[in-house]
Order: C-alpha cells, then sequence, then structure tokens
C-alpha cells in the first residue's frame, strides 16, 4: 500500500486553521466566517509549514474518487471564508416583483410571480441578501453548496417558460424559445 500526501491547506493571515484530532474535526475560519468540517481521511500538520496534508493510500478506487471529492470541498471552505460566493438571480416577466419583510427578528422574502397569491419563503441564516432592483436578487453566503441549494429552491418557485420568456433566471443563463402555434 502506497501512502502520498497529495492536497494540503496552508494556513494564512487571513486563513485560520484550528484542528481538534481527538474528534477530528477542522475549523477553516476567515474574513466572512467559519466553517467546520469532520475529517473522513488521515490528515499531517506541519507547524514548520503551517500546512494541514490530507494523506491518502491508493489501495481503492472508491477511497480516491472520496478523497477526490473531499479535497474539492475543502478547497471550496477556504474560497468561502475567504472570499465569499454570490449567485444573482433575475426575474422576468410582467407585474413579477420581490421585497422583503421583517417579522419577530426573521427575514421572509415576498415573491409576485403572477399567482394569485404572494409566496413567503424564510431567509437562512447562511444567506445574506441584497435586492439591488426589484427584479434583481443577489444572494451571497461562504458556502458554495447551501448557496446553490438555496437559490435552486427559488428558481423552482416560476421556472423559465420555454414559450415566453418569462419566470427566474440564473445570471447570464440563456433559455431557448420554442416557436408558438402556427396557424
Amino acid at each position: 500500500m502506497f501512502i502520498t500526501k497529495s492536497y494540503y491547506l496552508r494556513q494564512s493571515k487571513n486563513l485560520k486553521l484550528y484542528l481538534w484530532c481527538n474528534q477530528k474535526v477542522l475549523l477553516v475560519e476567515g474574513p466572512k466566517g467559519f466553517i467546520i468540517y469532520p475529517l473522513y481521511t488521515e490528515f499531517e500538520y506541519s507547524r514548520l509549514d503551517k500546512k494541514l496534508y490530507l494523506i491518502r493510500s491508493l489501495s481503492c478506487e472508491k477511497k480516491k474518487a472520496f478523497f477526490n471529492m473531499y479535497q474539492i470541498l475543502l478547497a471550496q471552505s477556504a474560497l468561502g471564508v475567504l472570499l465569499g460566493y454570490r449567485r444573482q438571480l433575475n426575474i422576468i416577466g410582467i407585474g413579477y416583483q420581490i421585497s422583503i419583510e421583517n417579522f419577530s427578528n426573521s427575514n421572509f422574502l415576498i415573491f409576485k410571480l403572477g399567482f394569485s397569491h404572494q409566496i413567503r419563503i424564510k431567509l437562512p441564516n447562511y444567506v445574506q441578501l441584497s435586492i439591488p432592483k426589484p427584479r434583481i436578487l443577489l444572494l451571497k453566503g461562504i458556502n458554495l453548496q447551501k448557496l446553490h441549494n438555496f437559490s435552486a429552491i427559488l428558481r423552482r418557485l416560476k421556472l423559465p417558460s420555454a414559450y415566453k420568456e418569462k419566470g427566474i433566471y440564473y445570471l447570464g443563463e440563456k433559455v431557448s424559445l420554442k416557436q408558438g402555434k402556427k396557424t
């Protein structure tokens, strides 16, 4: 069995790494916040280089795939706490609007999407939100997976129409329109 150190995170002035070795937990902290990850792989910390090395064995393909996925998640968490992630949603349609309301220390998104009722969605605490224009929604967060999942939930409220070019779009998304009924 061959063991290699193939991935590392470097501690710097802005990126702090805290390890609890007995519980195998890593806390990644930066200017935007912190993320806690359980460590499922073997690791080694070098105090001289201030690097956390992840160690993997080349014995099994499933372990290799898991290790590769895990190092991508750790790299995303490091980028998230350093720079943050953002996602923009554009709402296209006549009369479609977004607003924010505050009820009992909770923020709610209010959508007017052409239905007979308004749609209210509670904002999770891991997402910061801004509405620069009534039809543009800007989501920010440090966890890329949670940010993409929440934006997908919002997009499912009114999927883009293939006939009328209405709905909730991601920034830069193009939907090819189908041809209408010929008479």
